[in-house]
Order: C-alpha cells, then structure tokens, then sequence
C-alpha cells in the first residue's frame, strides 16, 4: 500500500473538490509512491506527534487541520515541515472536505443520535456543514450540555439556556461563529458546536435558543476514530497495529 493509495481512498471519501477556498487541505509532504510502513492520525501536526509518529515507525501523518496552511517563504530547522521532510514523513491533511462530508455524522454518532440527511448549509447534493437532528426523546438545556460534556470527554461545556426542551437539533464541529443563522432559522432548539464569539451568546439568550460550546479540540476530534474505522473497511489486509491514533493528538490547552 503506498501514500497515494491512502491519498486516493481518502479522495473519494471526502473529495477534497468540496474544501474551503481558504483551506489547503489534500497530499502535502512527500512521495506518492512512498510503501506505508504505519500510518498515524491526528487533528492537529505538532512536534510532539511527529517525534511519536518516529517512534512508532509511521510514515504517513494524516490529519484534520492541514500543516501548511498559509504559504511559507520559507523552511526553518525545528520547525514541522521541516521536520517532517527531514525525518521522510508523508501527509495528508483532510480539513474542510471532511467537514462537508462526514464530521457532523461523526459528531452524532458519539452522541448516539440519529443519522440525519438536513445540513446546516448545504455544499453539494447529499453535501454539507453541520447536521439537523430530531432527538429520540426531548432533553432540558442542562440535561443537553452535560451529554455533551460526556460524550465529547470536555474538561466544561460553556452553554446559554434556551428555557426550553430541545427536540430539534443543529451539530457543527470546530467553529461555527458564521454559521448560528442557518441553524437558527430553521427551528432549532438547540445548536452544539465546538467555538463561537460572545455575541452568538448574547443572541442566543435573546433568541431563546440554547447554544453549546463544548470545545474546538473536543468536536473534531471524531475525525480521528471515524477515518481510523474507515481506512481499516477499505485496506482489509492491513495489519490491525497498522494505523493509530498519536497519543500527543491531545488538548494541549490548560484549564484551571
């Protein structure tokens, strides 16, 4: 199995024609035709997991949030790039494309909610950012964010209480700061996400819409278990030691 294999699966997975303008997700490092001794997923590519990815005997990094995301001028020693070319470690980063494509189902399959077909903002057919669910059985605001706290392992769930039971739905993984308005004009009594700026607080407390922030890191680090499950369905003969999650994929921010 080669880098371009793994490329390719996750191309037709989540098609990286979906991903933001801004973005710059896709095959970034390396060599195409590179065999995979091991492969190693992550959200983010920090010097930590590129030591890890060295010990274990990965070649191949693949993660959420891409390594090179704006352009660089240059390649400075100690830096990831530089240490990923040094030590001949291939990746791919899979962002934005993911997001359209299967991030939300992640984000409701941890919080053992139905599949759903409604998306916040439509991209494509059958493509989108962020889901609408109706929820097997109707949830106060506080019973809502404390399944969210538990279910996406957060150290705190900062919420605002809608009042109300919630019924109705929106999931959005990451940061969801431009996109409250599509939730909420659809008659949503709730919107999880992982970010969002005070004044989605302050308008969901007037709006009487309960808004749960349960954590950037938190909300997208299903991208990890689901792609892992994934790429073992598809490469079947591969070795169950194979691919796995870095251990340094970690919130390194501390709370106190």
């Amino acid at each position: 199995m080669t880098v371009n294999d793994v490329y390719l699966f996750t191309e037709q997975l989540a098609p990286f024609k979906y991903q933001d303008r801004y973005d710059n997700s896709g095959f970034l490092i390396g060599e195409p035709d590179a065999k995979i001794t091991r492969i190693c997923l992550c959200l983010d590519i920090t010097l930590d997991i590129i030591a890890e990815a060295v010990e274990k005997g990965a070649n191949l990094i693949i993660s959420h949030h891409p390594v090179i995301f704006k352009p660089i001028s240059g390649i400075k020693a100690e830096t990831p790039v530089h240490e990923l070319i040094k030590r001949g470690i291939n990746v791919i980063s899979a962002h934005t494309n993911t997001d359209a494509v299967f991030m939300a189902d992640a984000m409701l399959d941890v919080l053992g909610f139905p599949c759903s077909n409604e998306f916040v903002e439509v991209v494509a057919e059958n493509v989108g950012y962020g889901k609408i669910v109706n929820l097997p059985a109707p949830l106060s605001p506080a019973e809502l964010a404390l399944k969210c706290k538990n279910a996406f392992n957060s150290p705190f769930v900062k919420y605002v209480d809608g009042k109300k039971p919630v019924s109705r739905a929106a999931v959005f993984p990451g940061s969801a700061s431009s996109i409250f308005d599509y939730a909420s004009v659809r008659d949503c009594d709730a919107f999880i996400t992982g970010e969002v700026k005070h004044s989605l607080f302050v308008e969901a407390e007037n709006r009487g819409v309960t808004l749960i922030e349960a954590g950037h890191y938190h909300t997208e680090i299903v991208f990890c278990e689901f792609l892992k499950n994934k790429l073992y369905e598809n490469f079947k003969n591969i070795e169950q030691n194979s691919i796995f999650i870095a251990e340094n994929s970690k919130d390194f921010c501390k709370y106190i």
